[in-house]
């Protein structure tokens, strides 16, 4: 196949596929249900379909496992990229452009490399990122929403600001606003800002990390501010510990009760990444945390070495697969722990140690391959 040919067909297929699977994502939002496992393959295989033709390194690393789109019977047989592959290779179909491109905060295994993930379609990921919080997060719309995160720019990469910013533009009233001074929270500014709301008899959705929320709290208490939220008041946090062995979720939550009002069945943790360009969320009222992510994402666990699929209740790698992801790879083979119970997970931290030997594997073949094409 020509060159001038495979991006006049590319031309062609991205924007068919893509709009193909934001119809699907706008359905599902507008009326919620488990997908069977034959509509999640007849989209799943397409996108498969679609990476494998032109995805060069992808394509590669699939033929050297001899996996081809009329190989395989159903999604999970799809291979898998390691997280890790995101820091040493291009993933991204088509020529770089006016994409966005997100890179990871860095490696909780010491310095290198950050992962580097180019969206060729921001519409793609609007759509899938939406049409989640839209089902899993929210209640009534538009809300006052207040971040505590940066708004995005592309010299900051972040696809956590870039989907924060594009949620409170889908879903907050006027009344919407970051609270940051000097690339961190202003506690002391989004305070002020809840009083101002809850005197207008208005709920608030806060949004910001898990780290975040936690200082804020703790700001709270040290400065012996108080405020009383509207009862209907939400709170979404996301993100990892970062290596913090002092933060206490529950004792959080509880926090947030005590100093804004914010009742604990409404506080939602958001799990992401930003190798993925969908999201999961924990079961509203669930203390278990227990995530449920939308139809178009599917995750197993599985066995360290083997890359084995082990069934519900035993941890494994959490390996998911995204159709959001269709611009790069869908199948991302993560170093986190988890288990899965049917379509929700639970998180359990990240793998002690070095990186499990069959994400170390997988991504030694993924480079083999790239070094042979």
């Amino acid at each position: 196949m020509s060159g001038a040919k495979t991006s006049t067909d590319l031309e062609t297929a991205f924007p068919a596929l893509s709009e193909r699977l934001r119809d699907s994502f706008d359905a599902w939002a507008a009326a919620p249900r488990a997908w069977t496992d034959a509509e999640f393959d007849a989209l799943a295989f397409d996108v498969f379909d679609f990476q494998f033709r032109f995805n060069q390194p992808y394509r590669r690393y699939c033929q050297q496992r001899n996996v081809t789109p009329g190989s395989i019977r159903n999604w999970s047989e799809i291979p898998p990229v390691p997280t890790a592959a995101f820091r040493e290779i291009e993933l991204a179909i088509g020529e770089p452009g006016r994409d966005l491109v997100f890179l990871t905060s860095g490696t909780t295994r010491g310095a290198g490399r950050r992962g580097r993930h180019r969206v060729s379609d921001a519409e793609l990921y609007r759509a899938s990122a939406r049409a989640a919080f839209q089902v899993l997060a929210l209640d009534e719309h538009p809300v006052a929403m207040c971040t505590l995160h940066e708004a995005f720019t592309p010299r900051e990469e972040s696809s956590l600001s870039w989907m924060l910013d594009d949620l409170m533009r889908a879903f907050g009233s006027s009344r919407s606003t970051h609270k940051v001074s000097d690339g961190g929270p202003d506690f002391e500014a989004a305070t002020d800002w809840c009083a101002e709301v809850a005197a207008a008899g208005e709920a608030v959705y806060l949004l910001g990390t898990t780290l975040a929320f936690d200082e804020w709290t703790r700001w709270l208490v040290a400065s012996e501010r108080r405020v009383q939220l509207h009862h209907a008041s939400r709170v979404m946090d996301t993100g990892g510990f970062k290596g913090r062995s002092d933060l206490d979720r529950p004792a959080m939550i509880s926090l947030l009760e005590a100093r804004l009002g914010i009742q604990p069945a409404r506080v939602i943790n958001e799990f992401g990444m930003t190798e993925l360009l969908s999201q999961r969320y924990s079961r509203r009222g669930d203390d278990r945390n227990l995530l449920v992510g939308p139809a178009w994402l599917r995750t197993r666990a599985l066995d360290p070495v083997s890359l084995e699929t082990l069934p519900d209740g035993v941890p494994g790698i959490l390996c998911h697969f995204d159709l959001a992801n269709a611009g790069s790879v869908s199948m991302v083979l993560t170093e986190d722990l988890g288990v899965t119970h049917g379509e929700t997970i639970e998180w359990l931290g990240r793998t002690p140690g070095s990186p499990p030997r069959g994400c170390s594997l997988a991504t030694a073949e993924l480079l083999e391959a790239q070094r042979a094409g």
